[in-house]
């Protein structure tokens, strides 16, 4: 029998479309691994079981991963002169009952808290009510899976969370039809989040090979991986303490962990954090915290979108109010530390010891944060970064953009009102340190130079700007830049020369990333400080180098 060219297509689609489906059964896990999309997912959590290694389904996390984090941003402007672009008026619409919002106990919410007079509506102080007709309930939800629940039935109108999570939890969303966004920024983390360890660990890079406990999925775990992809550490390094992590249901739980002496180190958040110290404090200490890496963890609050829709005008009221409660705090802080103290149940000390390990954020943080100022918003960068984290880890598979999990408009509506205010840090950069003080990040970068000068080829720009994306995480700390050469030629030019190749990356950063001059120490050592023979090639390419060490600020 005579096949028509037809059934010659008919039969060859049949035997390509086999063949495909063969492949995709043998290789489907590689080419989603290819694409960035993760292996297929039997479950959002991931398999790994708490308390045991192993990083559940999902791939490793890279350096690369995290590379588009502060990418475009630079560092804010201290002195004022913000270009912020004001928005349209919000419609007047308005709830007819308390505005319902879900947080917990945590001193970022403090804000509110203080605008409302405490959690409940009524309150003869309350400020939203006086000012702006605005009733408001706060709801306490400790747990961030009851919060989710409660968010998703409308039991809450806004709930608190961290950007890196809410990457995750609005793709569930999403998954589910649901739509919400982000509305304000409340502080970022500054202290209250760090790795506990044993003090023989100094470094990052020294957690290879340890015993780490922390907690799947959660700010904590984020903060491990950012630091872990900012060292030293070889990929294969990386990996290994991945799956050797010990998870942990609660951050209190992983550092009970190393209270007990079970684990090197923990990554949990205050109080824990010097509790874990204190436990063991003559052989224990903070690695690192976000006392160095400033511009990790962000807490915000979420809308959905029923109310955004609904009820504009209450949005507005509630965020404007927040401003105007922190100003309130820097007048009274002992005053409000109280209110804040009775409505969580705790001390005003712990209060005021909570509140010191973070940054409550204003205006013009809030300005920058979402983009209403400066070239690149740090949410959209956090929030994108987060995701591609928890899909390579198979949490999440559904894809969301920052841009459609915010909305900066009642931030927006408030640019007269504070035309004039200005990003404020607390960091002083006064005593450089010293060369033999202790370096919470070290690496080694190959960044080339013209021959015989400290002219930059442009192949290395790469790296530098990556590296000025790492000083714009690590806000409140100095940047020791080393200088090395190998053996060939006078020791005294290739000193020289070394020290102005230092200084040239220094200068690279200043241009580029508004970084403060400051915060930098150049060293040429020219060849006085070799990792490899100077009798090979291979050796002298390696000599051939720039150490970089980040060295926290002392305050």
């Amino acid at each position: 029998m005579k096949l028509t060219p037809f059934g010659k297509l008919f039969i060859a689609l049949v035997a390509l479309g086999v063949i495909g489906f063969i492949g995709w059964k043998k290789y489907g896990d590689e080419v989603r691994a290819w694409s960035g999309a993760g292996p297929k997912q039997t479950g959002a959590g991931g398999t790994g079981a708490a308390g045991t290694g192993g990083t559940g389904t999902g791939q490793d996390v890279t350096k690369d991963d995290f590379s588009n984090i502060n990418a475009g941003l630079t560092d804010a402007p201290k002195q004022g002169g913000m270009d912020v672009k004001g928005g349209e008026a919000v419609p007047d619409k308005s709830l007819n009952r308390p505005l319902r919002v879900g947080i917990n106990t945590w001193a970022g919410h403090a804000p509110g808290i203080v605008a409302n007079g405490g959690l409940k509506p009524g309150s003869a102080a309350s400020l939203y009510k006086k000012k702006y007709g605005l009733d408001v309930e706060f709801v306490l939800l400790e747990d961030p899976s009851a919060k989710l629940a409660a968010f998703i039935k409308g039991d809450i109108d806004i709930m608190w969370d961290t950007v890196d999570s809410w990457a995750r939890e609005a793709s569930e969303l999403k998954e589910k039809g649901l739509k919400a966004r982000a509305i304000l920024q409340e502080d970022w983390s500054r202290g209250g989040d760090g790795i506990v360890s044993l003090k023989t660990i100094k470094s990052v890079e020294d957690l290879k090979g340890k015993r780490i406990a922390t907690t799947r999925y959660t700010p904590s775990h984020w903060l491990l991986l950012f630091l872990l992809s900012q060292s030293g550490l070889s990929p294969q390094d990386r990996n290994e303490i991945e799956k050797n992590l010990v998870w942990a249901d609660e951050a209190p739980k992983a550092a009970a962990m190393f209270k007990a002496g079970k684990v090197d180190a923990a990554v949990t958040w205050e109080p824990d954090l010097s509790g874990a110290v204190a436990a063991r404090e003559n052989d224990a200490h903070v690695l690192v915290s976000t006392t160095a890496a400033t511009n990790v963890i962000a807490d915000t609050l979420v809308a959905r979108q029923q109310v955004l829709d609904e009820a504009p005008k209450s949005v507005a009221s509630f965020v404007a109010g927040w401003f105007d409660a922190i100003s309130v705090m820097k007048e009274d802080p002992q005053g409000t530390n109280r209110i804040v103290a009775d409505a969580l149940k705790l001390t005003p000390d712990d209060v005021s010891g909570m509140l010191s390990g973070l940054k409550l954020t204003p205006y013009a943080d809030n300005a920058l944060f979402f983009g209403l100022a400066g070239p690149k918003p740090y949410f959209d960068s956090l929030f994108n970064g987060a995701f591609v984290i928890w899909r390579k880890k198979g949490v999440v598979n559904t894809v969301v953009d920052a841009p459609d999990f915010k909305d900066a408009r009642f931030v927006a509506a408030l640019a007269s009102q504070y035309a004039t205010q200005k990003v404020e840090e607390s960091f002083a950069f006064k005593d450089k340190p010293k060369l033999n003080d202790r370096a919470i990040v070290n690496k080694s970068l190959s960044i080339h130079f013209t021959t015989g000068s400290d002219e930059i080829m442009p192949g290395s720009y790469f790296t530098l700007d990556s590296l000025g994306e790492t000083m714009l995480a690590f806000g409140n700390t100095y940047l020791q830049v080393e200088g090395n050469t190998d053996s060939r030629g006078n020791e005294a030019v290739n000193k020289t020369l070394s020290q102005k190749r230092a200084d040239a990356v220094r200068a690279y950063l200043v241009q580029n990333f508004k970084i403060e001059e400051k915060r930098f120490v150049t060293v040429g050592k020219g060849s006085g400080n070799p990792v490899a023979p100077n009798t090979t090639e291979d050796g002298r390419a390696l000599n051939r180098r720039t150490d970089i060490k980040v060295v926290l600020n002392a305050q």
